[in-house]
């Protein structure tokens, strides 16, 4: 039995070590927004890693971006409903306004530019305008 949990937990160790989640509340315990980035290796292309972000919006409309830096990797967006995506320099980014408790859902593939290089996501991170047009940075990991 202990052999068996033991594998069960080297077996999901990538998994878990693969994703990052939040969820933010304002001081009265208000839910304000949460998000989930999860990275996978696809299955028909092990050169690129899939990843899938999930960002469901609390009781105000927001702006929210998500960036994605492309120093050493090239971004390919699959899904991004409700999304409008845009490039700069070094940065791939998808943009969207949402309402009230609204959630979306983007995915997109990370691929390296030099082929032998490992495939490790560069840096990322969201952007969180405010009813106040204060923006927040949160870094990904």
């Amino acid at each position: 039995m202990k052999k068996i949990l033991l594998l069960l937990i080297v077996w999901a160790m990538p998994f878990v070590l693969l994703a990052q989640t939040d969820r933010k509340v304002d001081s009265n315990g208000v839910f304000q927004y949460q998000y989930s980035r999860t990275y996978a290796v696809n299955p028909d292309n092990e050169s690129e890693m899939l990843v899938t972000f999930v960002f469901v919006n609390g009781a105000q409309p927001r702006a929210i971006s998500l960036r994605q830096e492309v120093l050493e990797s090239v971004v390919r967006w699959l899904e991004i409903p409700g999304g409008a995506a845009g490039h700069e320099t070094v940065v791939e980014f998808v943009t969207a306004n949402l309402e009230a408790g609204e959630t979306v859902t983007w995915k997109y593939a990370i691929s390296t530019r030099k082929g032998s290089c490992p495939l490790i996501p560069e840096q990322a991170a969201l952007l969180v305008m405010h009813e106040n047009y204060g923006v927040e940075k949160v870094w990904l990991k």
